[in-house]
């Protein structure tokens, strides 16, 4: 019996460490991936080195987009999930992660100038995510700021009532069914 119990040990003891040895390979290649190929040249033929820009951690003030009617060609939707929505002064904040690291991303606002027939009105917004062909698989987050002004021209009369905001996350080839919950109310 105890050679079957030392058997039992050696294969789970043999499985573990084959898991750990599968765990760390996908780490090394996942956190690898995004590194560029170097080659050496002799010191004479060296360019000068320049530093990339960083990524922006906050962009700041992106104007809405105001929209009619739905483009034909869509909007770019990347995948992105929001992770929390505020308002104030008619200034969106919008914090976002998403997958990437290898190249700048671009984040614009779109709205529809039609509000829903609902008590109080309701104003669909659209996060749209353009990661430029970026394929890293980096945990990024960043953090957005819209000037929701030109949408606050389309209302009837700000000071009547409030307009309650779905903002719909890109889910990457569409937007969410739903919107981010709960909806952000606009005095």
């Amino acid at each position: 019996m105890s050679d079957h119990n030392t058997s039992a040990g050696m294969k789970t003891g043999y499985r573990a460490a084959l898991i750990l040895g599968q765990f760390v390979f996908l780490m090394t290649m996942m956190l690898t991936g995004c590194a560029t190929p170097t080659t050496k040249t002799p010191t004479s033929l060296q360019p000068t080195k320049t530093s990339l820009p960083a990524i922006d951690t906050v962009q700041d003030n992106i104007q809405v987009v105001l929209f009619a009617e739905w483009p034909s060609a869509g909007f770019p939707d990347d995948a992105a999930h929001i992770i929390s929505a505020t308002l104030e002064n008619n200034i969106l904040t919008i914090k976002v992660v998403y997958q990437g690291g290898c190249q700048k991303h671009g984040f614009t606002v779109y709205a529809e100038t039609a509000f829903l027939l609902s008590q109080p009105p309701q104003g669909e917004l659209y996060l749209s995510h353009d990661a430029r062909g970026d394929t890293c698989a980096k945990r990024m987050e960043k953090t957005l700021t819209f000037d929701l002004t030109p949408l606050n021209k389309e209302r009837n009369d700000p000071t009547e009532r409030p307009l309650l905001l779905r903002i719909y996350e890109p889910a990457g080839g569409s937007f969410a069914d739903n919107p981010v919950m709960p909806l952000i109310e606009w005095p």
